[in-house]
């Protein structure tokens, strides 16, 4: 089913946490997005920087984009000890 794009953004549920977000605290997005829509608006549609005091810090990432980062980091092999 296609997702309204004015539908709000859920977390993904506790026991389906994308690969590499393990055990990673959650947060619902209802209160940023009140106080923030534009800031939500923004990073529905791609990656966004936040800054603090003057310098970069923080960089929101949609997860399908999330996901197609994790999916593309070369990992070391997998070496059977056997």
């Amino acid at each position: 089913m296609p997702r309204n794009e004015d539908e709000a953004i859920r977390p993904t549920p506790e026991g389906e946490a994308a690969p590499g977000l393990e055990g990673i605290p959650r947060m619902d997005m209802g209160a940023l997005e009140e106080s923030q829509p534009s800031l939500v608006d923004q990073a529905v549609r791609g990656p966004v920087v936040l800054t603090r005091n003057g310098a970069d810090a923080f960089v929101l990432l949609p997860l399908d984009v999330y996901r197609r980062f994790w999916n593309a980091v070369r990992r070391p092999p997998v070496i059977d000890a056997e």
